[in-house]
């Protein structure tokens, strides 16, 4: 439940960077003969949440940079990063998940669109410790999945 929980904050997270950007990406037109233009997006925040026997603090930085081509396509890359530290009732840190992210999509007319996506997982607690990798690609419509779970991983 508390995978899902971070799941859904971290998504909403990047939600928002990504509305804000197709918002003014929409309205920035890249004549061909101007030089690319970048937009930067930044997300930082802190929250806790209580789970009653046991409770998390997160801190997420993301960034969105958006490049826009004088020959029109448009890069988007997105550094995610969050860690959540989990706590008994009585303030005792017991456990810890560190996420680092990277996406990288590239759209172009034509349907020459490509997305590449690599993320890492770094957990420990009292039920020990898990490294994960997953590296996720879209290259000409074909979607190639790698996927990495070290000892300890469910």
């Amino acid at each position: 439940m508390r995978t899902l929980l971070r799941t859904i904050a971290a998504t909403a997270a990047l939600a928002a960077l990504l509305v804000g950007a197709s918002a003014s990406t929409a309205f920035a037109a890249s004549p061909s003969a101007s030089p690319a233009s970048v937009l930067r997006y930044d997300f930082d925040d802190e929250w806790c949440f209580d789970y009653g026997t046991s409770y998390d603090c997160s801190i997420v930085d993301a960034t969105l940079m958006v490049t826009i081509t004088p020959d029109g396509r448009e890069l988007a890359r997105i550094h995610f990063r969050e860690e959540v530290a989990s706590f008994n009732p009585s303030g005792v840190q017991i456990g810890s998940t560190r996420i680092s992210s990277f996406d990288r999509s590239v759209f172009a007319d034509g349907g020459r669109d490509e997305t590449f996506s690599v993320t890492h997982t770094r957990s420990v607690g009292e039920y020990g410790k898990c490294v994960s990798t997953y590296l996720f690609k879209i290259v000409d419509f074909e979607l190639q999945f790698e996927k990495y779970a070290g000892p300890g991983c469910n």
